[in-house]
């Protein structure tokens, strides 16, 4: 009844990237994007002031990870996770509609998920569309041409792959093997051999390291400096870790994501082979920013391999301009639907 008072008011709209690692929400009433970790801290405040300085690790990291592989595994976290975000974005007595994208190899009952979880947290109306496709749109890929071109999304928790031509997904590919995984690997050698729990930013760079030498084979030391917590000592301590260590502990994952990535090509007919050969490869996603992953593609597929210019935000940009165009017509979110060759090669 009361939004009969104002007809012409504009609908409020959100565009959600929800990723493993990170959620990034942007806002037709804030007119700015709002970034955030997804996850939710499960320790109270004061539970980190005590003195065992590794269970102050263990309490500053005791979160709940609602997302794993690009998906939603637990449906009440997510809740929690997003409410705030969406409430923020309401306008008087409008709830928003959501534009939200999703891996290319997600089911319909986890994309149904996504829905319900974002009608739960007070979206009006939610649409879906493929990571791959707004992170094509997000990095300035022309997917009109009528040459074939091809986009890697490297996420946290999923690598997509997707080949465009003529407007439309011709092809996609995708594995939940990505980014936390070549962390995770890296975490439980040292901590398997070293007895030390690394902190955030020193996996990062042993991560960079490692792949960098798998990449050129090149680098400046065989070993690096870091501070972790011992777990035995259960204190911060100084440790050296070597490199071929790091890089014996990533070399599955990495094999398991350039494998997927070997296989689609194998699986493309000659001339879009051919056409992608010309165009190269597009990486974005924050495993574009780990140093060497690049390289490494280049090496394992004999293309050339690009960067995006702003790969992190290439999704939620993507998604900016998808509902910039939709925003303005009548129950958009009706008229958006998941592609049906989505997991089909149509040539």
């Amino acid at each position: 009844m009361l939004l009969n008072l104002f007809p012409f008011m504009p609908h409020p709209c959100i565009a959600l990237d929800l990723g493993t690692a990170n959620t990034r929400v942007y806002s037709t009433v804030l007119g700015e994007m709002t970034e955030m970790p997804s996850c939710i801290l499960l320790a109270p405040q004061h539970a980190n002031n005590i003195a065992d300085e590794y269970l102050q690790y263990t309490n500053t990291n005791l979160r709940a990870k609602p997302l794993r592989g690009g998906v939603i595994v637990d449906l009440n976290n997510t809740v929690k996770l997003l409410k705030p975000l969406i409430k923020k974005s309401r306008s008087l007595f409008q709830a928003p509609a959501a534009l939200a994208s999703a891996p290319t190899d997600s089911t319909e009952a986890e994309r149904g998920l996504l829905r319900k979880a974002l009608n739960i947290a007070g979206a009006s109306h939610v649409s879906v569309i493929p990571e791959v496709l707004a992170a094509a749109h997000g990095a300035g890929m022309d997917t009109s041409l009528s040459t074939a071109q091809l986009l890697i999304d490297l996420g946290d928790g999923v690598t997509d792959l997707a080949v465009f031509r003529d407007g439309q997904m011709i092809f996609c590919s995708s594995i939940r093997t990505a980014c936390s995984d070549l962390h995770r690997a890296i975490r439980s050698a040292v901590v398997a051999k070293h007895k030390i729990m690394l902190l955030d930013q020193d996996i990062e760079r042993l991560t960079d390291e490692a792949l960098s030498f798998l990449a050129d084979k090149a680098g400046q030391c065989d070993s690096f400096e870091m501070q972790g917590i011992d777990i035995i000592k259960r204190r911060k301590v100084n440790c050296f870790i070597d490199r071929g260590h790091a890089v014996d502990a990533i070399t599955p994952v990495v094999h398991k994501i350039t494998k997927m990535i070997e296989t689609s090509l194998a699986r493309l007919p000659e001339e879009v082979y051919g056409s992608i050969i010309e165009s190269g490869i597009l990486l974005t996603g924050g495993g574009a920013c780990i140093q060497g992953f690049d390289k490494l593609i280049k090496l394992r597929t004999n293309m050339d391999v690009r960067v995006a210019s702003d790969p992190i935000h290439a999704v939620i940009k993507g998604e900016i301009e998808t509902l910039n165009y939709w925003k303005e017509k009548h129950n958009w979110w009706d008229k958006i639907s998941w592609p049906h060759n989505q997991a089909i090669a149509r040539f």
